[in-house]
């Protein structure tokens, strides 16, 4: 969720409240997707070509070496669905991501932070590679994070500022050294992380405060779930001081409630802050008030038999005190209104309110209401329940089935073009159908209209018939299957899936994509030849190599070698039959092939020279294939798995793609280009002529062919430069 400015705050004072910590030999929870974004950002990503995903896993993956080698076990919790209370924070959310994202290009990606479109599903393939334990809540999972760090007595890493009220051990990220190092203790050397670790006794014993207040702090300063300005009235009668450290106002609105709860009991502070709430806003204001402190001392732990792990915890009388305490707040409700006219002691008159208004969005709301009133808030079948913590609802689609909402991702894209997600409102609709049982007339896409959000209501019109007329919980697994060649047999009837078949398994759900974008989308051959290449790369000559990178170091450490086979004379390419087998291509031919390459993993020199040579074109491209293999991925993770997952750090990387792009733009033939730009890389090039193969026998199947080059549009200062001279010219006619 999210305390505004507490962060700050604590950082402000991290020698007050956080003290140096080693970890090893114990267990740690993780925040998913936290530990997902900020590993992204503490690594020199070029996110403005769309996802460096090899690069990203391979960093991820050292993380969990380093946690290993300190003999940590770690735990991750990822968040689910959003909880329809904080949809219009998504908005608003969203509407800053489109902003930022419609200006990344090479310069401003070190500073925007916009996430790739891939990423969750990247780092979650790493944690299934490395056997490293992980699970996907339904909803929120700060408050099952929290509860299973309780029971197993272990500390939690996230970035949230959450985690300073919850009673846990807390390790924010921004305080670890991620390598790990040999540190002596006790006479012993033992392999640590180094870090701080925040108790929330440190910030209780230094303030004189009882910590059952605490989630009071959150829900006064505003969350996810309620604006600050709901208690505009309260603030307005608190004696904001100022301070040297914090002329920020919601840093001194934090100091001053911190000094107020000094000398208020829970009950006592509900009571205060109801007299200061609005009559028709007391009830609304209780129950979070209640969720909140139920939430942040939840004793409930599913995730305990998920890990099958037992608690460390001795479960007695610990929450029965605050328990009565939540019935004694239920019990307010009834009196609250008589008490709104109580005055708080120590509440003075200040012209300074510290509130934050933000935008009233009509629209949102609406939405949010009417996709919300027919469903109980958070009660979920139990066969949804099973499919999301096996996995196998993909996590792309579980705001589709809980809201009937999918929002879009901003990426790098060409933001005067239209979104690039449209091409796959098909897959989403029949995914919807899937999961509602085609209930329901329409769900909404949440797409963008240049750098703005854009409501879409997807109808039944792209809704295509049933396979099967059972309810999809009821599918068995070769149903399902079916469920996904249905599809496929609808909507691509010329598609050759015995030709699909002979490709390698880890390719097939790939080329599938590509044949969708291709016959939807404006594709130039040149696009698709540097996904084939990048699919080349990454899957056979990285296995091959060890996935060197660095063209420069991999050239010099293979000199001789590589001299060696320059020298040789290249044999005749014969392709007298499909040649698929990856174990089969030859080490000499990947070294080869990787010297020449390896300088593709960097941005090329022309766009460092040049940044405005960037080409949004290309990059909204590949943002639609991106699309397109996400979507078709979800659906096959929603159908059973009829065809092998598609590993994405196996096969792109947005720079090494937009460079080879780049390199074969002004060819006609690429197929033809590669051939010599590899030349004496034989049985790499055999590989690559046999994937050429099938994709043109698909192409010719489907009858659809991509592009030969893009065309290029008309650059908007041209067109005011034309319309200049249009009128100089009038005016010299006037004058004559």
């Amino acid at each position: 969720m999210g305390v505004r400015g507490l962060t700050t705050y604590i950082n402000t004072n991290q020698d007050i409240f956080m003290k140096k910590f080693y970890i090893y030999n114990t267990k740690l929870i993780i925040d998913g997707l936290s530990l997902t974004s900020q590993l992204y950002r503490s690594l020199n990503c070029f996110s403005a070509f769309g996802g460096d995903y090899d690069k990203y896993a391979d960093f991820v993956r050292k993380f969990f070496k380093n946690l290993k080698r300190c003999n940590v076990e770690p735990y991750v919790i990822f968040d689910g669905s959003y909880e329809r209370k904080k949809i219009k924070t998504v908005f608003s959310r969203l509407r800053s991501k489109l902003k930022n994202a419609s200006r990344l290009d090479p310069v401003t990606q070190d500073s925007l932070q916009i996430f790739p479109l891939l990423l969750r599903d990247v780092f979650r393939d790493v944690l299934a590679e490395m056997d490293v334990p992980y699970m996907i809540c339904e909803f929120e999972a700060d408050d099952e994070i929290a509860s299973l760090a309780r029971h197993l007595n272990c500390p939690v890493l996230s970035y949230d500022s959450d985690f300073f009220i919850y009673n846990v051990l807390y390790i924010p990220f921004n305080t670890l050294e991620i390598k790990s190092k040999p540190i002596n203790i006790e006479g012993e050397s033992k392999h640590c992380m180094k870090c701080k670790i925040f108790k929330v006794q440190n910030l209780t014993e230094h303030f004189e405060i009882k910590d059952d207040v605490l989630p009071l702090l959150a829900i006064l300063l505003g969350n996810d779930y309620i604006e600050k300005r709901v208690f505009q009235k309260f603030f307005s009668q608190l004696k904001l001081k100022k301070f040297k450290k914090r002329n920020n106002s919601q840093q001194r609105s934090i100091h001053t409630l911190f000094q107020w709860l000094q000398n208020e009991t829970l009950e006592t502070a509900i009571v205060k802050i109801l007299g200061r709430v609005k009559n028709n806003e007391k009830k609304k204001v209780l129950q979070i008030i209640r969720k909140g402190i139920e939430g942040y001392n939840r004793k409930k732990c599913q995730s305990l038999s998920y890990f099958n792990v037992s608690s460390d915890k001795n479960e007695s009388n610990e929450y029965d005190d605050i328990e009565m305490k939540i019935e004694k707040i239920l019990n307010l409700e009834a009196t609250s209104v008589g008490d709104s006219n109580e005055n708080c002691e120590d509440c003075e008159s200040s012209t300074e309110e510290g509130t934050e208004d933000e935008e009233d969005d009509n629209d949102v709301d609406q939405l949010v209401q009417e996709n919300t009133e027919s469903n109980a808030d958070t009660i979920l079948p139990e066969w949804f329940h099973s499919k999301v913590q096996n996995n196998l609802i993909p996590f792309s689609f579980l705001n589709l089935y809980t809201n009937h909402i999918y929002f879009c991702s901003p990426q790098a894209d060409d933001y005067s073009d239209d979104d690039p997600f449209i091409c796959t409102l098909p897959i989403l609709r029949y995914a919807f159908d899937l999961l509602t049982d085609s209930e329901y007339d329409y769900c909404v896409y949440i797409g963008r209209e240049k750098c703005m959000y854009k409501k879409m209501f997807i109808e039944t019109d792209m809704s295509i018939e049933s396979f099967a007329d059972k309810k999809f919980c009821n599918l068995t697994l070769e149903e399902l299957h079916q469920c996904f060649y249905h599809f496929l047999r609808t909507k691509m009837p010329k598609l050759d899936t015995a030709m699909i078949s002979l490709l390698p398994a880890s390719f097939q759900l790939f080329m599938i994509s590509m044949l969708w974008w291709i016959s939807t989308c404006n594709v130039p051959n040149t696009h698709v030849h540097s996904l084939l290449v990048s699919y080349m790369i990454l899957e056979v000559i990285d296995e091959k190599t060890g996935g060197a990178r660095g063209h420069f170091l991999f050239n010099s450490k293979h000199a001789k070698k590589l001299e060696q086979l320059r020298s040789e004379l290249p044999s005749d390419l014969v392709m007298d039959e499909l040649f698929l087998n990856k174990n089969k291509v030859q080490y000499d031919d990947c070294l080869l092939a990787a010297s020449i390459l390896l300088k593709h993993f960097e941005i090329d020199d022309s766009i460092r020279k040049k940044p405005k040579t960037y080409d949004v074109q290309r990059i909204h491209s590949f943002a639609q294939f991106q699309c397109c293999l996400l979507q078709f991925n979800s659906l096959n993770t929603l159908c059973g798995l009829p065809y092998e997952k598609t590993v994405y750090h196996k096969c792109y990387n947005g720079t090494l793609i937009y460079n080879l792009a780049l390199k074969m733009e002004k060819q006609t033939d690429p197929e033809l280009f590669i051939t010599q730009y590899l030349i004496g890389a034989s049985s790499l090039l055999l590989y690559y002529k046999s994937m050429c193969s099938i994709l043109n026998s698909l192409l010719d199947k489907i009858c659809i062919k991509p592009i030969v080059k893009m065309p290029k549009k008309k650059k908007r200062v041209q067109k005011k430069v034309d319309e200049i001279e249009e009128l100089l010219k009038g005016l010299e006619i006037d004058v004559l």
